[in-house]
């Protein structure tokens, strides 16, 4: 009897230690976030997505990866060059989390520049994505979006979610 008890209190302790270390690791991810954010840098958890300038996707065009330099006014050591695919997506995994610039080019216009922070270091993208529009002066804005698509089909290629396709 006093075994199982002390197997009940071990059980309900280690379900209470777990989910008051939740909050926790929460608030540390947020003040995180809040610092790159007052520092200019979006906070997101991937850089999985589609690009846009003006609305337009920017198909197949060369984009740069890079690191801040030592003022994190632009872009210090290249991390990664790739192209955008024929419908504006593009994929870097893994990241570890840091500040970065991302670098896209546009046939006919000026380096578009955005710098973002990756919050907390993935492996592999999920079901969510980042959408990057430019405007005509080359100010870029990042929105997050999360995809639900419960009606089993497979995605579209043209869908900014099928980046991987």
């Amino acid at each position: 009897m006093k075994g199982a008890l002390f197997v009940v209190f071990l059980v309900s302790a280690t379900a209470a230690y777990a989910q008051s270390n939740q909050p926790d690791a929460m608030m540390a991810r947020w003040n995180k976030a809040q610092t790159y954010a007052s520092e200019g840098f979006q906070p997101v958890s991937y850089f999985a997505g589609q690009v846009k300038l003006e609305g337009k996707r920017l198909r197949q065009q060369p984009f740069s990866l890079f690191v801040p330099d030592q003022d994190r006014k632009c872009c210090g050591a290249l991390l990664k060059s790739a192209r955008t695919d024929q419908h504006g997506h593009f994929l870097v995994e893994p990241l570890p989390e840091g500040r970065y610039f991302a670098k896209f080019k546009s046939d006919g216009s000026n380096d578009l520049l955005i710098s973002f922070a990756v919050v907390e270091s993935y492996e592999r993208c999920d079901g969510t994505h980042l959408e990057i529009n430019f405007s005509k002066t080359g100010k870029g804005t990042i929105r997050d979006h999360v995809d639900i698509n419960d009606s089993g089909e497979d995605c579209q290629a043209s869908e900014p979610q099928c980046y991987r396709k």
